[in-house]
């Protein structure tokens, strides 16, 4: 028997704060959903752990320590034994750094740190008797695959809806949806939900959680408004929305509807959910990921798309036509100055009875996140956890035309990262 309890906080900007996930500034100037901090703490009696899940784009590792210190303090529970994860909506707080205008907002990190780590501690001193249930299905016709392989043999990451060069997804999406759902006296009081989507459809100038805020609401709606649902986002690196032979996936609210099929697909999976018990056990470890630079090929092109405007260059700013090409000379161009060659990072694994929940910072793509998987036989993967490095394509996919790849302070790791990572959290669950 385990013990269990869960909490909820607002940590929703004040109007005018930036809102990051795009290549200018958006400026909050109104709430349509409230974000929210959603976190669980759960012990076996000897070993307790902590889950929160936060409503923002992402988070550095400086958050996550700042928040591991005070709930270790306020506890006791040991930092190692606490994974701080975003949902990565890109309607949410200043809390990442991105061109040349989207920048950390050091009074939200301060709210933010604080109500995370309240709802922690509430959530400690609120704990009860509570069983395990899980289950697991494939959810389709809600996530699809975004990079293509295109006639003439590239690739290309949304290629746009009814293009006709597109001749067929890059690879093998992941649909599974796996749940966990903890029951007090026979009654459910929270849940887990763990699935790989991005959460780049709510993207204007109101804060807004996107499909996870509908999630949360839908399982209130059936089990009531104290129940609290953690939406751990999955290796969703190269998966979105968008299904480019169907223009209904891009109507506005789609939001609305994914949420809802979720939330649908997870309430359907309590009937037959099997009880799992077990014991509690943590671990983490340190890695080093070897940094990216530009090639002379690379310069030589930043150098001339910057020169063809000469003294006009600084007109070549944030939300003008172009700027992207601009956004992406001007990157190639810093990682040569950019002394620093390895990115060093954390991964962390969780064992709650059988559940696993392999904790990784990064937007790795959807076969690093099936491979994790495989370790065990009830598995949970957050792409968002602890800290936030950028994206990790495949070997394959590190070509022209993918995203994803393109040399920037959000994908700046070499080739070999992937794998790097998926071999290391093996080595992690041995040690569960």
């Amino acid at each position: 028997m385990f013990k269990c309890a869960f909490c909820e906080k607002d940590i929703t900007p004040s109007l005018g704060m930036i809102i990051p996930g795009d290549f200018s500034a958006r400026y909050s100037d109104g709430v349509l959903k409230s974000l929210m901090v959603r976190a669980m703490v759960i012990s076996d009696g000897k070993h307790t752990v902590a889950l929160a899940v936060v409503d923002s784009c992402g988070l550095y590792a400086d958050v996550a320590e700042s928040v591991r210190r005070r709930v270790s303090k306020s506890t006791g529970i040991s930092a190692e034994a606490v994974m701080i994860m975003a949902t990565h909506s890109h309607s949410a707080g200043p809390t990442l750094n991105w061109g040349e205008e989207i920048y950390v907002n050091p009074k939200y990190i301060d709210l933010l740190t604080e109500k995370t780590s309240d709802a922690i501690t509430e959530a400690f001193k609120n704990m009860r008797e509570v069983s395990l249930f899980t289950n697991a299905s494939v959810l389709e016709g809600v996530s699809f695959i975004r990079v293509f392989r295109m006639n003439g043999g590239g690739l290309k990451t949304n290629p746009g809806v009814g293009n006709p060069d597109i001749v067929e997804p890059a690879c093998e999406i992941d649909r599974e949806l796996s749940v966990v759902y903890m029951l007090e006296n026979g009654k459910p009081t929270g849940a887990i939900i763990n699935f790989a989507l991005h959460p780049a459809i709510v993207c204007g100038t109101k804060s807004h959680g996107d499909y996870i805020s509908v999630v949360a609401e839908e399982m209130k709606k059936k089990f009531g408004d104290g129940f609290i649902t953690l939406f751990i986002n999955g290796a969703c690196g190269n998966i979105n929305h968008i299904n480019p032979f169907d223009e209904r996936t891009v109507q506005p609210g789609i939001h609305n509807v994914i949420g809802k099929k979720i939330a649908d697909c997870a309430i359907s999976l309590l009937g037959n959910a099997e009880e799992k018990n077990g014991d509690i056990s943590y671990t983490s470890s340190r890695i080093k990921l070897r940094r990216r630079r530009a090639s002379a090929d690379e310069l030589i092109s930043a150098a001339k798309h910057l020169d063809s405007f000469g003294d006009q260059l600084e007109n070549s700013g944030p939300g003008t036509l172009g700027y992207k090409e601009t956004f992406f000379a001007l990157q190639a161009m810093l990682s040569r100055v950019d002394r620093t060659v390895f990115t060093e990072t954390e991964l962390q694994a969780i064992k709650i009875g059988k559940i696993h929940i392999y904790g990784v910072p990064a937007q790795i793509f959807c076969e690093f996140g099936k491979k994790i998987k495989k370790n065990s036989s009830f598995s949970m993967v957050s792409a968002f956890a602890n800290d936030y490095i950028g994206y990790i394509p495949t070997p394959e996919c590190m070509k022209p035309g993918v995203y994803e790849a393109r040399l920037a302070a959000t994908s700046r790791h070499t080739a070999e990262a992937g794998d790097i990572i998926c071999k290391e959290m093996a080595k992690l669950h041995k040690q569960l």
